[in-house]
């Protein structure tokens, strides 16, 4: 039976460690920060949802994102969306890890921006409406969806903007150099 070095030990604690935090951090900004913006509010939660999806391992994002953001409803009195909620935030990190395969190929994965994530933060904002329109009208019904979704294109646009900001002021100090 083969065990893990030191080393390998330190990294799987660290990575663990940086997921809770992602998970926190995407509960509290989704929870309890809110951005004001035309239509009323937005979170910040999505922001950093993307944030850990380009920080953390693959595995990992997902769960950062779909734990924080489903325990952020669960916080908020939204029981009902928990588990849809965990699902499309899972799968709003998706967009990020392919294009970090595509960096990481061309050797080009050492910051968080980069000119290939607008597609990837085009891509997560039609999963984010698109998410959240199948799953008002499920709940709800299409009326109620339809109505729901300037509000949905509103929180995809303010956190895209946000994770811009916040991607910037990070590769300003070489976060993900130091993560690595």
């Amino acid at each position: 039976m083969m065990t893990k070095s030191v080393k390998e030990r330190r990294v799987s604690v660290k990575t663990l460690a940086l997921t809770a935090m992602f998970a926190a951090l995407v509960t509290v900004s989704t929870a309890f920060i809110k951005v004001p913006a035309p239509l009323g509010y937005a979170h910040a939660g999505d922001a950093i949802v993307y944030l850990a999806a380009c920080l953390l391992p693959p595995p990992f994002g997902f769960f950062a994102a779909g734990i924080g953001g489903a325990t952020a409803d669960l916080l908020s009195g939204y029981a009902v969306f928990a588990l849809p909620t965990a699902i499309i935030k899972s799968l709003n990190v998706l967009p990020f890890f392919l294009a970090r395969i595509f960096l990481k190929k061309k050797q080009k994965d050492d910051k968080i921006l980069s000119l290939i994530l607008i597609p990837a933060l085009i891509l997560t904002s039609f999963i984010t409406v698109g998410g959240y329109f199948i799953v008002n009208t499920i709940l709800f019904n299409e009326a109620y969806a339809i109505t729901e979704t300037p509000f949905n294109v509103m929180q995809a646009i303010v956190c895209a903007v946000l994770f811009t900001a916040l991607g910037a002021a990070l590769d300003s100090v070489k976060l993900k150099k130091k993560l690595i």
